[in-house]
């Protein structure tokens, strides 16, 4: 399976960091004015990588395993740099991944990973 490339410091991904949880839950009312709640869709995480001031190998190493992950539509493993979990069913969330200039000789790349659906 594969990994997310890590950065030429060995980080996951820079700082800050951002994460979200989402998850979906339905409420029904009953007859007596008691509700019942069930969860609809599993809470998952999802990730936005902010990756700035990258070499050149580094951007390239980034943007291929983008591009192939989100060609395959095949999982991956991400370690979530908060608490060192790794996360072993997760894929490119929004295309296109987007790739920039940040300053002379630097650049930079941004996507959104998420949790699959167990």
């Amino acid at each position: 399976m594969n990994t997310l490339p890590q950065l030429s410091t060995g980080a996951i991904l820079q700082y800050p960091y951002v994460c979200k949880t989402a998850g979906v839950t339905r409420t029904l009312q009953l007859a007596d004015g008691s509700e019942q709640r069930f969860v609809l869709i599993p809470p998952r995480k999802a990730w936005a990588i902010n990756l700035r001031l990258l070499q050149e190998q580094e951007k390239a190493a980034f943007l291929t395993f983008a591009q192939e992950a989100m060609r395959s539509r095949e999982e991956f493993c991400f370690t979530d740099p908060q608490d060192g979990r790794v996360y072993p069913a997760c894929r490119i969330a929004i295309a296109p991944v987007t790739d920039f200039i940040d300053a002379v000789g630097r650049t930079g790349v941004l996507f959104m990973i998420a949790e699959v659906q167990p």
